[in-house]
């Protein structure tokens, strides 16, 4: 397939005039536009570096000042450039004692969030432990915490913002001083699911004053310009980086028990204020994305939102955008048909391009359209089919790729990975938003809890079979595949001989009791299952594949990272042994030095022709 530059992490400065982006590497390694772009909104913006940063690059109060964190084996490092992206000649080196993960400026300086040695990472990151002293002893379950600090451009050493015993996952300055965070008592991601919103004062031997309890998740808080209020999103999420919920605000000065809700009509992804107060936001809205804004002006209380057929991100995982004047946006927009370019949104109106990376992308093999079916209990599905440009004489082979998350979803974006690879090799691909996807609102996310592996299944064969209904496939080829909780319904699939020939379970859960047992985040089972084991009615045992794995099961390929603490190794070293002592065809590859996702070039490479082989060896043979 063809790699395909994918900007995204946009900052804009104060006054509106420049902006910067980042480019990260390609799937292949490969890239001349790898690095951070910066350059005038009126003009053309131009590559200012070739490092490539772990964090959004942002502007200083001033403008004057543009800085990023990048992360090194042993550590991190911020470097700062000047507003048009020129090098701060004799700059000082500024390190951290960690990782860095966020930036952010604020009236006392540049504060940056860092992780210790030994932490978790996020699945959707990279899902395995930033790295550590490897002769150092290392305790069972203890992970490195994570902390804000203030960096003195100066050069003088880092001061602690947030006290020891708190770790922080997301933070967002008050003016006036001060933060507001997300965080806990737990460092192991498995803390993220029991977050709470809190307050830290400027003194980091303070203890921070707990704003908000919830019973699920909270991500992206922001305080509004007066510092009075602050939004954040709350909702069911299987990820930390993959929420999407509905707004809740809450006073500073005297918080609610329980904040009111803003009802923007969305599943919103993303939110900040801007200086007249109006709060920015983003989210799915079913296969598209919407962007916008709630007005406090406005007397009905309602929000402004722009729905497009198209994804508008800012960021790797979820629908976001740069706010600009006269309710216009910057954003990374994509579509099937349109490769990713950083654009201007005008309210209700066109996308303006503002970058030309991938002019010569050309056209994809495939045509994408958008399909509805009725799942389990007449419920209403959607998804997208990709059909191979050249129609063949006769319906093609089907093979389903299922989502993660399962808080993710399928929409009209360029991301579409191993629905070009597949049908460049003549098969079609059903993406299905089953059950528990995002972009359909909180109730229509939860409606798999305590059915893991049930009706969201019936959801996506039930697609299948209105494919075939359709005369658009093959109905006697079908195969599946799946990475995270997409291997795990693959790996469910593969039970179903009847209507699936073939699968490939990537990074799958197939043991949902050893998984919740040895992955960081066990708190993800307790809410999908609706408790731990002892008190899930034998789910855990009845709704793990490899308990179903019999000898009419179908071949199954299983790639899997050696290092993966999200889903442990374990579970594909499992799924093998039930496949292989059933006498059910199947090949595992064990990938090292990978986690959740798998990030080297090489072995990127090598997954994707092993699962198009092994599809054309067993439904095209």
């Amino acid at each position: 397939m063809r790699e395909v530059e994918h900007p995204e992490r946009i900052a804009v400065s104060p006054d509106g005039d420049t902006a910067a982006f980042v480019v990260p590497l390609r799937a292949d390694g490969s890239s001349e536009a790898t690095g951070v772009w910066c350059g005038p909104l009126d003009g053309v913006p131009r590559r200012v570096t070739e490092l490539v940063p772990d964090t959004f690059p942002v502007f200083s109060p001033d403008g004057t000042r543009l800085a990023f964190g990048v992360q090194d084996d042993d550590g991190s490092r911020i470097e700062i450039l000047t507003a048009d992206g020129e090098p701060v000649d004799n700059g000082p080196k500024l390190s951290l004692p960690g990782y860095v993960e966020a930036l952010s400026w604020s009236a006392s300086g540049l504060l940056a969030l860092a992780a210790e040695p030994g932490a978790d990472s996020a699945a959707v990151s990279s899902g395995r432990p930033l790295p550590s002293a490897e002769a150092d002893p290392r305790v069972v379950g203890v992970t490195g915490w994570r902390r804000v600090w203030r960096i003195d451009p100066a050069g003088t050493p880092p001061d602690p913002v947030t006290p020891p015993g708190l770790t922080v996952w997301e933070f967002a300055p008050v003016p006036g001083g001060g933060l507001v965070v997300i965080g806990g008592e737990d460092p192991r991601e498995d803390g993220w699911y029991r977050a709470v919103l809190a307050h830290v004062r400027d003194d980091p031997a303070a203890s921070p004053r707990i704003l908000y309890r919830s019973t699920w998740q909270l991500s992206t808080p922001t305080v509004d310009p007066d510092g009075e209020r602050v939004a954040f999103v709350e909702g069911w999420a299987s990820d930390r980086g993959l929420l999407a919920g509905e707004i809740r605000i809450l006073s500073l000065g005297r918080p609610e028990e329980t904040p009111p809700t803003v009802d923007a009509g969305v599943d919103v992804t993303w939110l900040s204020w801007d200086a007249a107060g109006r709060l920015w936001l983003a989210g799915w809205d079913h296969l598209d994305t919407a962007w916008g804004w709630w007005d406090t002006a406005r007397a009905d209380g309602g929000a402004v939102v722009h729905r497009r057929q198209a994804e508008c991100v800012n960021s790797r995982w979820h629908p976001a955008v740069a706010p600009l004047s006269d309710d216009r946006a910057l954003t990374a927009r994509s579509s099937p048909r349109d490769a990713p370019e950083v654009v201007h949104m005008q309210a209700g109106g066109e996308a303006r391009r503002w970058t030309t990376l991938n002019d010569a992308a050309g056209e994809r093999p495939m045509t994408v359209s958008d399909l509805r079916w009725r799942g389990d209990g007449d419920l209403e599905i959607e998804g997208l089919l990709a059909l191979p440009a050249s129609p063949a004489s006769a319906p093609p082979p089907l093979v389903v790729d299922i989502h993660g998350g399962p808080s993710l979803l399928w929409s009209f974006a360029w991301s579409m990975t191993w629905a070009e690879v597949l049908t460049e090799a003549g098969f079609a691909v059903l993406m299905p938003n089953y059950r528990g996807s995002a972009g359909r609102g909180q109730a229509f996310a939860r409606r798999n809890h305590r059915d893991p592996g049930g009706a969201e299944l019936d959801d996506v064969i039930a697609g299948v079979r209105q494919c075939a209904a359709d005369g658009l496939i093959d109905e006697r080829r079908v195969g599946a595949i799946g990475a995270s909780y997409g291997g795990y319904l693959t790996a469910w699939a593969v039970c179903r001989p009847k209507v699936f020939a073939a699968g490939v379970v990537i990074a799958g859960v197939t043991d949902l009791l050893s998984c919740r047992g040895t992955a960081n985040n066990s708190a993800f089972y307790d809410f999908l299952l609706g408790g731990a084991p002892a008190t899930a009615d034998g789910l855990y045992l009845n709704r793990s594949p490899v308990v179903a794995v019999d000898r009419t099961s179908a071949p199954t390929l299983i790639l899997h990272g050696e290092q993966d603490t999200c889903v442990p190794v374990g579970q594909a070293y499992e799924l093998h042994h039930s496949l292989r002592t059933s006498d059910v065809e199947t090949e595992l590859v064990i990938y090292p030095r990978e986690g959740h996702q798998m990030k080297e070039p090489a072995h990127v490479d090598d997954a994707r022709r092993r699962a198009v082989n092994w599809f054309t060896g067993h439904l095209l043979g």
